[in-house]
């Protein structure tokens, strides 16, 4: 997740760039600019949202790579099994499936996660009814389900 920074601070910069127009266009009583720049912020957030998201399925990616290349790699079969499976090698496993691996899926942070996805999915196909809420609150808990992946 060594970009959420990055993607966070242009966020903020949009955010703010946003509010600069939003203050101009409010003390001008152009009510059409406000709605109109109302649109472009929730595009954006959405936008955001799923780069954001992007960085913490990278992570649970490479995390449970590393974690199958290691299990499946003992000599020993039976920590092995349930790892050297055909089924998780390659890249089409399931972000639901690799996520199970590396998250206990009776932790509440499971359940978020997978409603975060679900809102991802929304957002990169298109979607603008699911809200993606407060991006810094957002951030907040990627850092938090990042400390509960499995190492």
């Amino acid at each position: 997740m060594h970009k959420v920074p990055e993607i966070k601070a242009a966020y903020d910069w949009a955010i703010k760039a946003y509010s600069a127009e939003v203050a101009t266009a409010m003390a001008a009583g152009n009510r059409l600019a406000v709605e109109r720049l109302d649109g472009t912020r929730d595009l954006l957030e959405r936008g955001f949202f799923v780069l954001l998201f992007g960085q913490f399925e990278a992570e649970v990616t490479q995390l449970f790579e590393r974690v199958r290349d290691k299990r499946s790699a003992v000599a020993n079969w039976v920590t092995r099994r349930g790892w050297d499976v055909p089924e998780y090698i390659g890249k089409r496993v399931p972000f639901e499936t690799k996520l199970a691996l590396v998250l206990d899926r009776r932790d509440a942070a499971h359940g978020k996660v997978l409603r975060a996805y679900a809102t991802r999915n929304h957002c990169a196909h298109g979607g603008h009814t699911e809200p993606v809420g407060s991006i810094d609150q957002f951030v907040n808990d990627l850092y938090a389900w990042q400390s509960r992946l499995t190492k």
